[in-house]
This record gives structure tokens, sequence and C-alpha cells, in this order.
């Protein structure tokens, strides 16, 4: 049963300084999803009033307010008795300030750099959960294959799927896929490529059974892992959930 057929209403607050930008996403969302219902915010006390009410399933924060930026802003959600799941359009200095201001108790947020079709699919999630990063499936994953939580190069394993996941075409490895994630952490497509052949190595010599058993499923138990089947298996596993 589709997410539509479900007829759940997703109830989703936007919150920017900017009420063009609003009217796109409104647009956007509730044309591909009819069963979302976007209302605008461009200050922070009707939000707060709204969000204490308990009635917003989803937040989208475009960063800025007219009267505080995301910064000051999402410590005030923390008391909140029912927590909607938040999307984070911010550039990328921001964004981290922002995340870095919310305490490790804040793990009920979901909190991302997120384009409208990153905010699309995550409310395509069932009703019967709440809609979970790509984030947060992809360390799921990588917990289970003995990733240490400490190792830096899962994210760019993740980014690399961000990439993947929002295209409707298949894309090179090296140029369409790690060279938009070098961008983004100011790398090299070489050092990122890097990276991800050292976190292939570290699961090669330290994965779990459960690691073996993915690669067994998709057909690399005999082949080598290399970067591109890893992520095009880890894709087919991410749609299936």
């Amino acid at each position: 049963m589709s997410y539509e057929e479900q007829n759940v209403i997703w109830r989703v607050a936007l919150a920017s300084y900017d009420p063009r930008e609003m009217r796109v996403w409104t647009r956007y969302l509730e044309e591909r999803n009819p069963a979302i219902r976007c209302t605008g915010y461009r200050s922070s006390r009707p939000l707060l009033e709204r969000l204490e009410q308990g009635d917003v399933d989803v937040l989208v924060l475009g960063g800025r307010l007219e009267d505080m930026d995301s910064i000051r802003f999402l410590p005030r959600i923390r008391g909140l008795a029912r927590k909607p799941l938040v999307l984070l359009r911010d550039d990328g200095r921001n964004e981290k300030s922002a995340v870095e201001s919310l305490s490790q108790e804040d793990a009920c947020y979901l909190i991302r750099q997120a384009t409208l079709e990153d905010m699309l699919q995550e409310l395509r999630a069932p009703a019967h959960r709440p809609a979970e990063s790509l984030e947060k499936r992809c360390e799921r994953i990588y917990r289970s294959w003995g990733v240490s939580t400490c190792d830096a190069n899962k994210r760019y394993l993740t980014g690399a799927l961000r990439v993947m996941m929002g295209s409707d075409h298949r894309l090179a490895i090296r140029k369409e896929i790690l060279g938009p994630v070098a961008e983004e952490y100011g790398l090299t497509v070489a050092a990122v490529d890097s990276a991800l052949r050292r976190l292939l190595e570290t699961l090669d010599e330290t994965g779990t059974q459960t690691w073996r058993d993915f690669r067994k499923e998709y057909g690399l138990e005999r082949r080598k892992v290399t970067i591109g089947r890893l992520l095009y298996a880890l894709e087919s596993r991410l749609s299936q959930q």
C-alpha cells in the first residue's frame, strides 16, 4: 500500500524568512504528495506556539527566521513533548553549528542538509513509523558490519549514496558521485577515493558475519569489492527498506 493510499496527512511546518522560498517548497511538496499539508512561518513565536500544540509532524527549517537563526532556534524545541522530524536547509557551516548546539540526548531529531527531493523522500515514509534519514539508515548498517563509530571514512560513503539516490540515472563513480562528495568536504576526489578504499580494507579485515552475509547476498563473495560495486549494492539494500 502506498503512502498516499493510507489516507494519512503529514502536517508540515515550513520556516524561513523568505516567503518565496516557502512558496516553492509548498508547491513542490504538495503537488508531488497530496497527503502533505504545508503551513509557512517567518518568525519564531507563532512557530513555537504551533509546535507546542504537538500537531506538527515535520519541521522544515530554512536556516534563518526573521528574528533568529537556526543555531538559536533549534535548542528551543528540546523541551517539546512531541518532537517533529526536523529537516534543516542551511549552508554547511551553519548546519554544523546548529547540529552541535543540540545535546546527545536529542537523538529523536533527524537533522540534515536537505534538498527538496530529500524532503519528499523523507515524507514518503510509512505512517506507522517516523521518517528516518539516510544517515541514520546507513549508520545502522555500518554498525552491523562492525564499522567503528569513530571511523570518519563512513561519512564519505553516506555522501556518495546520497548523490546516487538523488539521481534518476546511472552516474559515473569518480566524476559524478565522488566529485560532489569531495567538493562538499573540501577534499580532492583522490582523497575521498582513498578514504573509501581504506574503509573497504577495514571491512575485509575486521568485518562481522553480517558484512560477509551482505557480500554473499549481492554477489560480492567471490569478487573484489570495489567502491562502485559496494555503492550499488548498498543502494539496492536501502531501496528495499
